[in-house]
């Protein structure tokens, strides 16, 4: 499935939360925030791409609904700034990533689709990938731990003599804590040292790379 259609797919199955009212409340007009992890330059063609998928539904930008975006970047306090300013706006919102944890503390009762985050479930996003409950729901990225213990697993097979894998981790994310347990168990499995390279931004990944590599490390993951 293309990326639009997908996107599409998403939101179209999500307005249906807000708009199963529109019977009672003809001509209304439903507002949807818009939250990317990304700056501008990056995240616009994710926000074209919402719009016209939508579009292609029925629900068209400054008729039937009014898109709402908001390009805050990776850091959390500038996701919770465009969370907090868009919740007393719109009927939904949509999340990138880290957003939804954001999302979740701060935008109680407003029904939320989320995109690209991993370990829902773990997180509290959801009760369940089955029957998410609450106000949230949405796609994961990663939806059970054990798929960080299959990519050493695969990297073992492709590099029989490894033991060392660099392991670069976005401390902002609070999913790592017990992500790294159960990659570090997966290593240990595997006879295999993990080490972990901390980033906080993606600014810090062109001196972070070059440093695994003179160590003579194998960055992964």
């Amino acid at each position: 499935m293309r990326r639009r259609d997908l996107i599409g797919v998403i939101y179209g199955a999500a307005l249906a939360l807000p708009c199963g009212a529109a019977a009672q409340q003809a001509g209304k007009v439903w507002r949807i925030g818009h939250v990317l992890t990304a700056p501008p330059e990056q995240g616009e063609p994710f926000a074209q791409a919402l719009e016209q998928s939508l579009a292609d539904l029925g629900y068209v930008q400054g008729r039937n609904i009014v898109l709402l975006h908001r390009f805050a970047g990776a850091q959390v306090d500038k996701l919770e700034e465009a969370i907090i300013s868009l919740v007393p706006q719109v009927d939904l919102l949509a999340v990138w990533g880290n957003a939804a944890i954001a999302a979740k503390k701060l935008a109680v009762g407003v029904p939320t689709v989320f995109i690209s985050i991993g370990f829902p479930v773990e997180l509290g996003l959801v009760a369940s990938l089955a029957h998410p409950g609450g106000n949230m729901t949405g796609i994961a990225a990663e939806a059970a731990l054990e798929i960080n213990g299959k990519r050493l697993q695969i990297l073992k097979e492709i590099v029989p003599d490894l033991n060392r894998v660099a392991v670069l981790r976005d401390f902002d994310t609070r999913s790592w804590e017990f992500e790294w347990t159960s990659l570090d168990q997966a290593a240990r499995e595997l006879g295999l040292s993990l080490v972990p390279v901390d980033i906080k931004s993606p600014d810090e990944l062109e001196w972070r790379l070059p440093v695994s590599k003179r160590a003579g490390r194998r960055p992964s993951l």
